[in-house]
């Protein structure tokens, strides 16, 4: 049975739920990318429809091997939902269509459902994925690439059939309204951090005003980290206390709080059980009281925060989320 689906500006269907695939809480898959591979597997088999992806989390090539198991065989290719995302040393125009290509070859694929700009500031053109300086700072594009001339690269993607639909990821309000406002193309999705303790209620309500679907990584903060101002979302006692009442995870409570905003989630798990368990989040619902309760718990708690440029006039997180 087909999960709940967001509805893109373009019409397609985005399922609320994906797997994600990025860095895991201790940076990433440790040295294989093995334990991604079986995790999209294993995904797929449990019912997961959507797979979220970027070229700099270096695992599109197992997500491919994946891939090319389980479409044709467990699901058909229409039926699955890609995403990817070009990287920070890919915004200079010239590398938008070569990156993109980069993608498609190493997942199998003819298109992607869905390609982002995976944050707003340009580092300097290249093959390394976190430049840096003898001070540890991101070494910026120079001449600076402002995001908009990315985004009409990315927009040509489009028009050649390579990708169904584009949009931002870790814009803030402003930025993602200068998109909406200047590209042909508007922006079907943002993708962001949320959690908890991190609830972008004005991004949100912004979003939905401008036919744009808000998509929450790291929706359970990080769990086994205690750097979330000293505590996970999973483990504050009024999650618990709702879960309990719902005989539920705090995982499934925190994802289901965030669905039921119509807030599409991609959480990451390499374990079979816990992938299983995230997906059981659409056969119960949480009251008003419920939802209030949560939203109540923001603590503008901000984990990704891409430091290492953040003097750059674009760096998003001195805007309002």
């Amino acid at each position: 049975m087909a999960l709940p689906a967001a509805t893109l500006r373009t019409g397609a269907q985005m399922p609320l739920l994906g797997l994600g695939t990025g860095p895991g809480s201790v940076g990433t898959w440790q040295t294989s990318t093995e334990p991604i591979y079986e995790a999209v597997k294993v995904a797929i088999d449990t019912g997961y429809r959507h797979i979220d992806n970027a070229e700099s989390y270096a695992e599109e090539q197992a997500v491919g091997r994946a891939l090319r198991e389980k479409v044709g065989s467990v699901v058909e290719r229409k039926d699955i939902f890609i995403t990817s995302k070009l990287w920070n040393t890919r915004h200079h125009p010239d590398d938008v269509l070569p990156a993109c290509q980069r993608s498609l070859t190493d997942l199998g694929l003819d298109y992607l459902d869905l390609y982002l700009m995976h944050f707003p500031v340009a580092w300097t053109r290249g093959d390394v994925y976190y430049p840096k300086d003898e001070n540890g700072r991101a070494v910026l594009a120079t001449p600076d690439v402002p995001f908009m001339d990315t985004w009409k690269a990315m927009e040509k993607l489009v028009d050649a059939g390579l990708v169904k639909a584009i949009g931002v990821s870790n814009f803030n309000i402003s930025q993602m309204e200068e998109v909406l406002s200047n590209g042909r193309i508007k922006p079907a999705v943002n993708q962001v951090e949320s959690h908890p303790y991190l609830v972008c209620s004005k991004l949100l309500k912004c979003a939905a005003d401008n036919n744009v679907v808000i998509t929450a990584f790291s929706p359970l903060g990080r769990p086994g980290e205690e750097s979330l101002h000293g505590v996970s979302p999973l483990k504050d006692p009024k999650v618990i206390s709702i879960a309990e009442k719902h005989k539920k995870t705090p995982a499934q409570v925190c994802l289901r709080w965030q669905v039921q905003r119509g807030v599409v989630v991609v959480p990451k798990s390499a374990t079979p059980a816990r992938i299983l368990e995230n997906s059981q989040i659409f056969d119960f619902e949480l009251s008003t009281e419920d939802m209030e309760t949560i939203s109540g718990l923001n603590k503008d708690a901000r984990i990704v925060k891409f430091g290492m440029c953040d003097d750059h006039p674009q760096w998003p997180f001195n805007g309002e989320f």
